[in-house]
């Protein structure tokens, strides 16, 4: 059931309310992370209305209540991160939200209110095992006009499910936020489509528009509801772009007789049509010259994307130099984006050219100084490190803690996860109690909207009986007792239920050896199904089951020695400054099997789902790196 602290609302049962809440009393309070959302990272909105939102003081401290395995009541802190949600999706589909007094003017106004609840769990006294979550959030949401007239008054609810773990040497429930989480997440999905799709609230702006156009022309017809000056009719573009510049040979290094490739694309997200796209290049004169310049992409319509290959082949009277060549986009309209992507590249004679050679060393345990101004407040990881195990059958592995602990390092000095936003667990602390509690507790408590999530795991791990899941060994872990162990299925299924951005999960496991007289079966990396709505990648250290092979030479695993050396600079393909999520995979994939042939010994990463380098997920840039001279 679900309760509230200190509410007052005529339609709910407020007697049972209040003989239940005097029994509870408001329990220990697990708190959501306040949402942070930033203007880049916002859908255009779709509806252009101003809209003041009355957000009531009871909703915000709403609280959800249910009973632990020793029958405690505990509270979930719901009100707060519930009105920050509203506000957001607010955001996301009128073009103007605030909040302020009736006096103020405004075309409609929005309220919320919480209608509906139940949290539904039962776990006998202090039994172990696994128990089904359900949660139930439902709100009203009411819109009226300027005019007084309501356009929309219906209830949106979320709804949430999940299995939930008690280990009978405490009263701690592992999994509880989980459900929570996607019930909200639910209820936000359903409260934009039902706001945007509104036959009444896209009329009230039509008409809006309407008054808007005649005060325009000097005509007659009414004031819109925020009374604000005239505008012009015509609906700007928003546009964005992205480009790589690419050499033949992909060392970087722009040679004479090479072809070179400038890939942009842009984007319009904008309401209205972009006119006259190009794409300008600018810098070095010597090196621009060899391309076509500018090169007109034409309109895009709203929601469109157009590609372009912009190709050179450098001369061999090309000097030998350090070049830069900036690409920007522009419209005839000026609606082009403001900003525009440099890259710095050494030019050098095709005859005797060397490609820069890499020395093998312990270069990846010196931390690089943390990149100032770069920070992801709202984005959290998990490193696990397990080397030692209590079960003297388990694999010792040599370098396990030392990935673990130079991970994180590099987490915080490149990749912008402020310190506090790191956890590791390592040996005797990464027992299965400990993964529990901080993948779905802990990290349902702070996955944000605004951030990512980003899990790195080493370790031994075996495969279920039937081949189709991998099961992470903790400490305590035994291969023959898969109970002991964490799923990663589970693991992932975990993530799917998160509101963050983007999931992301390296994990260099080491696995019995199989059958040397037949091929090595393939690995389960991918517990991913159809129509999963949130973005998660896993990316395994090896493909197919066997250890994952120690790279003596740099003193870590062979796979977690070239994910540091590709995100501190070597993966930067595109000498951008930025090593992508693309640049990355791609890194490994090509380094990984050359140091395993070293060896004299197979492994060769595997991605799951597929990442397109130039695509949404594989141009995430993950980490800033020194631009390679």
């Amino acid at each position: 059931m679900l309760l509230l602290c200190s509410v007052q609302r005529p339609f709910m049962r407020l007697v049972v309310l209040g003989t239940v809440v005097a029994a509870l009393g408001c329990g220990q309070k697990l708190v959501f992370p306040r949402l942070v959302f930033t203007p880049e990272e916002s859908k255009p909105p779709s509806i252009p209305m101003t809209v003041r939102l009355e957000i009531p003081e009871a909703l915000k401290h709403a609280q959800l209540f249910y009973k632990d395995s020793c029958g405690t009541p505990q509270a979930i802190a719901l009100g707060e991160r519930l009105a920050e949600q509203v506000k957001a999706d607010a955001t996301g589909v009128f073009e103007k939200t605030f909040e302020g007094s009736a006096k103020d003017p405004a075309d409609a106004v929005l309220s919320a209110a919480l209608e509906t609840g139940d949290m539904s769990l039962a776990i006998p006294r202090r039994e172990i095992g696994e128990y089904p979550l359900k949660v139930l959030v439902r709100l009203r949401v009411t819109v009226v006009d300027a005019e007084g007239k309501t356009l929309y008054n219906e209830p949106v609810k979320g709804e949430g499910k999940w299995t939930v773990t008690t280990d009978g040497t405490n009263c701690t429930v592992q999994g509880v936020m989980l459900p929570v989480t996607e019930a909200l997440e639910k209820l936000s999905d359903r409260l934009v489509d039902s706001l945007t799709q509104s036959v009444k609230i896209r009329d009230w702006a039509i008409r809006l528009g309407t008054r808007k156009e005649m005060m325009a022309a000097g005509r007659p017809g009414g004031s819109g509801g925020t009374g604000a000056p005239p505008t012009a009719t015509a609906e700007a573009p928003t546009l964005s772009f992205r480009a790589s510049l690419e050499d033949e040979n992909r060392n970087q290094v722009l040679q004479t007789g090479e072809k070179v490739v400038v890939r942009v694309e842009v984007a319009n997200a904008g309401p209205g049509v972009a006119r006259g796209v190009a794409v300008e290049l600018s810098g070095t004169p010597a090196l621009v010259k060899e391309f076509v310049n500018p090169t007109l992409l034409g309109d895009i319509l709203p929601g469109v994307k157009k590609q372009v290959a912009i190709t050179a082949t450098l001369p061999a009277s090309l000097p030998e130099q350090q070049a830069e060549l900036l690409v920007q986009v522009t419209e005839a309209g000026g609606h082009g984006p403001p900003t525009r992507k440099r890259f710095v590249a050494s030019v050098k004679s095709g005859t005797g050219a060397r490609e820069p050679v890499e020395a093998l060393s312990v270069d990846v345990d010196q931390i690089p100084a943390t990149v100032q101004g770069f920070e992801r407040r709202t984005s959290y990881a998990l490193v696990v490190g397990l080397g030692g195990y209590r079960e003297e059958s388990l694999p010792r592995l040599t370098h396990a803690r030392r990935d673990a602990e130079i991970v994180a390092k590099h987490l915080t000095a490149l990749a912008g996860f402020p310190s506090e936003n790191v956890r590791v667990l390592m040996d005797e602390r990464a027992l299965l109690v400990d993964l529990q509690d901080t993948i779905e507790d802990w990290l349902p408590q702070r996955a944000n909207p605004s951030g990512i999530v980003f899990v790195y795991l080493v370790g031994n791990a075996v495969l279920n009986a039937e081949g189709t899941d991998i099961i992470l060994m903790p400490y305590e872990g035994r291969p023959d007792l898969l109970r002991r162990g964490y799923s990663l299925n589970r693991l992932q299924e975990v993530l799917a239920r998160l509101p963050s951005r983007l999931n992301l999960v390296f994990a260099d496991l080491s696995f019995p050896a199989g059958d040397e007289k037949g091929d090595a079966p393939q690995l389960p990396w991918g517990a991913r199904k159809d129509g999963d709505k949130r973005r998660t990648v896993l990316i395994g250290s090896s493909s197919t089951n066997g250890p994952s092979l120690a790279w003596e030479a740099g003193h870590h695993g062979l796979f977690t020695y070239h994910f540091l050396k590709a995100i501190r600079g070597q993966g930067d393909a595109d000498n951008s400054g930025w090593v992508d999520l693309g640049e990355i995979i791609a890194y490994l994939r090509e380094q990984v099997p050359k140091g395993a042939a070293e060896l004299n010994k197979q492994q060769v990463p595997a991605v799951n789902p597929e990442v397109e380098p130039d695509g949404p997920i594989g141009s995430f840039p993950f980490s800033k790196a020194r631009r390679r001279g």
